[in-house]
């Protein structure tokens, strides 16, 4: 678990629950019971966390998503139903994987109404950590974007499988940042 954590992982409740709304949506790399695609309400999403290993490097820092409050903001993502069983070790993997953000409880509505809502477990970044880029110029994200490679691939590459993702999987949402960002990388 990392120290910053704001939440304990409540497993004697049962089941855990963790949104996805970056990469852990086409790659999460860790079993699940189930997953739901749906929304989480007072955030966007904003590309406004570094990335100094898996998108960029020291010398050049990456951007990825992280949420940023917005009380008229809603976010779509999936949420994985993890297994008590499964919670120790997924938390450590996404600790590693994660690093830098903070860890807080949400209510994730699903797109189906049939399915209840639930307290999901989200990573965001706050402006005290060390890699937190904070808010530009969408022209000078983009050119980071475009440029910037860590060792899990393209930073363009992450910005382009999360646009089709959203596309794919809630094709009425917008994300204006979003889709503002991969025009102007497909232009470079």
């Amino acid at each position: 678990m990392p120290a910053q954590s704001e939440v304990t992982i409540p497993c004697e409740r049962g089941n855990i629950w963790v949104f996805g709304y970056g990469s852990l949506i086409w790659k999460p790399n860790f079993k699940y019971e189930r997953v739901l695609s749906g929304y989480i309400k007072g955030v966007s999403r904003k590309f406004w966390q570094g990335s100094r290993d898996h998108r960029g490097t020291q010398e050049k820092p990456g951007r990825v998503a992280t949420l940023i409050e917005d009380c008229s903001g809603t976010v779509c993502g999936l949420g994985f139903e993890l297994s008590p069983e499964e919670a120790d070790a997924t938390f450590a993997y996404l600790g590693d994987r994660e690093t830098g953000y903070n860890l807080k409880e949400v209510t994730f509505y699903p797109s189906d109404p049939s399915q209840r809502k639930q307290t999901v477990l989200v990573y965001t970044a706050c402006a005290s950590n060390p890699d937190y880029l904070g808010p530009a110029p969408v022209r000078d994200m983009a050119e980071c974007i475009a440029t910037s490679e860590g060792q899990s691939g393209p930073n363009c590459e992450y910005l382009f499988n999360l646009a089709h993702m959203m596309r794919l999987l809630f094709p009425s949402a917008s994300d204006d940042e979003l889709f503002e960002l991969e025009r102007k990388v497909k232009r470079n």
